[in-house]
């Protein structure tokens, strides 16, 4: 099995759907967490001064997150059984990064009042929409999954996106009308793998 570290800042942020899917797997991996003050000491050795980055068995690195998770879900068993499926849940994951932009309004708020504002509106017209949407597809596929009929790293990414900081601080209700997506959040959320990991991650604000 390759030697996986994960660099990232001490948050969730755009390295934990990463994190996430190694756990999820059962697979090994040095999580290297660093402070912002320390990032000037790393930026250099990134292969584009951003990360996260995955270093695999200490010689090669691979960057961009999207990149990063894809590569481990098809690295373990997550990423779908054949090109369509593939495909399918990189579209998932592509909608979570479209609802990570929309949210980056109200998550860098700092005003309570009108971060609620800002949510609130966020989540009328683009959150809801996008579930309703999803909804509709998880009663189809009838698996309980969003692509075929075992997990992916798509369901992974939901899961992550609606469990952050701020989701779960602000958005209480977001849900409602959601009972399929919920159901699968909670079974990612039941899996021994990553309640052991949230039992003991880091507590970050975002």
């Amino acid at each position: 099995m390759p030697g996986y570290k994960l660099y990232y800042f001490n948050v969730r942020g755009r390295g934990e759907l990463s994190r996430l899917i190694l756990h999820y797997a059962g697979v090994p991996f040095d999580d290297f967490r660093f402070e912002g003050k320390d990032w000037p000491a790393f930026k250099s050795k990134m292969p584009f001064g951003q990360v996260p980055v995955l270093e695999v068995d200490g010689e090669k690195m691979l960057a961009q997150s999207h990149t990063i998770a894809r590569y481990l879900a098809r690295q373990h068993g997550l990423a779908g059984q054949n090109d369509w499926e593939q495909s399918q849940a990189d579209m998932y994951v592509d909608c979570i990064y479209d609802l990570h932009g929309a949210m980056r309004t109200p998550t860098w708020e700092t005003d309570p009042v009108k971060q609620k504002e800002l949510f609130d509106k966020v989540n009328q017209d683009t959150i809801q929409p996008h579930l309703e949407k999803v909804e509709q597809h998880l009663v189809k596929n009838g698996g309980g999954h969003l692509v075929g009929q075992g997990l992916t790293w798509a369901d992974i990414a939901y899961y992550a996106y609606f469990t952050t900081p701020i989701m779960t601080r602000l958005g209480g209700e977001v849900l409602t009308k959601a009972p399929h997506l919920k159901k699968l959040i909670e079974t990612v959320g039941n899996n021994p793998n990553i309640q052991k990991y949230v039992e003991t991650r880091p507590v970050t604000s975002g």
